[in-house]
This record gives structure tokens, sequence and C-alpha cells, in this order.
């Protein structure tokens, strides 16, 4: 195995744990966010817990490129605009 199929390798594991560990956190949150008064800290939401995977997601990706010259995830082509073509009669 190359040391860039090793390096991705590292790096899909890395995102395997997260994905693992993100779930157990989205099973267990509500949908509102939370305050413990006890501790005075905020109890984050699901989609706190959501938009901090696709953070970390996106910084390994961006972190995998630089290391071995390939993408973890698969970005979306985006959405082109449609060109109007008018004629005059």
């Amino acid at each position: 195995m190359s040391n860039n199929q090793q390096k991705f390798e590292e790096f899909k594991s890395l995102v395997d744990a997260l994905q693992t560990d993100t779930a157990i956190r989205v099973a267990n949150s509500t949908t509102k966010r939370g305050w413990n008064k006890t501790f005075g800290m905020s109890i984050p939401s699901i989609r706190d817990h959501v938009n901090d995977y696709n953070a970390k997601v996106r910084a390994l990706n961006d972190m995998c490129y630089e290391a071995c010259g390939k993408h973890l995830i698969a970005e979306e082509e985006a959405i082109k605009p449609v060109k109007l073509n008018w004629e005059d009669n």
C-alpha cells in the first residue's frame, strides 16, 4: 500500500469514528438547545451536533486532500444558472 493510500485510509477511519460519535450524540439530543442551570452551560441541540460534524468532516477533507491528493467527500456540482437566449423577431 502506498504512503498516500495509507494516509487516505487513516483519514477515512477518523471520519468513521466521528460519524459514529456524532450519531450517538444526535440520538441523545433534543431538537432545541437547552441550558444546564447547575453548571451554567449550554446543552447542544441536534442541529448543533450536525453543524459541528459537518465542519469537522470538511476540515478533515481539506487536510486529507493536502496530505494525499484525494477528497474524502464528493462535493455536489454547483448549479449553473440558466442563460436565456432572447431573440427579437
